[in-house]
């Protein structure tokens, strides 16, 4: 049976999950949706599990290398596997809100993205294109974590300033928490994406040798490149200054993740959008030309 899952089966599960999210938020006794939000979030962990486990054994690859597709999976994977370890250790925290429409976005975006191999993986270069794909994926759900308790810090910064009261179904952690766990976020997902985009640097040259090139003008690297950036800049800022202000780090987070997001959904569907328009238009134009061809024959013939 699982040998049949879709991309459907893990979405709409999660989908409902994070409804029952909503729905916890909104009412004030709901301790009975707990256990349905854990159920549908583990029922969709294992059915993606296995969807990747068969796309793994289709292509002969581990789903990080397999194409943008599997990446996506694997980004989404690895964000549900964090917010049902959260939910082991803190039942109390609203961590779901947040996490589960970028999981939605992820796998939804997993839809319009290519299929196709990755060019940097190569037999030779196998082992090194594995650990930049995995440092990039480790690092880049440090930056959507980081993007999370940032979200949640001003959300709970609003709320203790207007003295705002949510349901019982809503509950964040303090302000120094979540500035300390922002803090280790960025520090642990900054070196990660610096040593996989370095990798991929290499990796990027060294298959220009070959016959199929990458291009470092890409908008996707480029946008890559400016998140770096951003992330290193909040980085710098936060070791050199001995009392940082903490909403500033946040908002700044908050536009570092979102570009990352941006680049990571957006560009990628956009880029792909383009391709299937130009080979589209590629194939409408060569279907008159064999048309008139075969007119032509004809013609000749009578």
């Amino acid at each position: 049976m699982l040998s049949n899952v879709t991309v459907f089966c893990f979405m709409a599960s999660y989908l409902v999950a994070f409804c029952l999210e909503l729905a916890r938020f909104l009412r004030k006794k709901n301790g009975w949706l707990r256990p349905l939000i854990i159920l549908f979030s583990l029922a969709g962990l294992v059915a993606q599990t296995a969807y990747l486990f068969n796309r793994s054994h289709e292509t002969q690859l581990p789903p990080l290398l397999g194409s943008t597709h599997d990446w996506l999976v694997v980004f989404s994977w690895l964000l549900v596997a964090i917010y049902l370890f959260i939910n082991l250790i803190d039942e109390e925290l609203s961590i779901g809100l947040f996490l589960f429409p970028l999981v939605l976005a992820l796998v939804v975006a997993s839809y319009f993205v290519d299929h196709v191999t990755n060019p940097l993986v190569q037999p030779a270069t196998r082992s090194w294109a594995m650990l930049h794909a995995s440092l990039l994926v480790l690092g880049g759900v440090g930056i959507v974590l980081s993007f999370v308790l940032s979200a949640m810090y001003l959300i709970q910064h609003r709320r203790l300033k207007q003295k705002q009261n949510f349901s019982d179904g809503f509950h964040l952690p303090s302000l120094a928490k979540l500035s300390r766990l922002n803090r280790w976020a960025l520090m642990i997902a900054a070196p990660m994406l610096t040593v996989g985009m370095g990798i991929g640097i290499g990796l990027g040259v060294y298959v220009r040798k070959g016959a199929q090139a990458i291009s470092f003008v890409d908008p996707v690297i480029i946008v890559y490149e400016i998140v770096w950036a951003a992330m290193l800049l909040s980085v710098v800022f936060i070791l050199r200054t001995k009392q940082p202000n903490q909403k500033h780090i946040a908002q700044l987070t908050i536009w570092t993740g979102g570009l990352l997001l941006l680049t990571v959904i957006g560009i990628q569907i956009l880029t792909n959008i383009r391709l299937l328009n130009v080979d589209s238009w590629h194939s409408g134009s060569e279907q008159p030309r064999i048309e008139s061809q075969e007119t032509t024959a004809e013609r000749a013939a009578l």
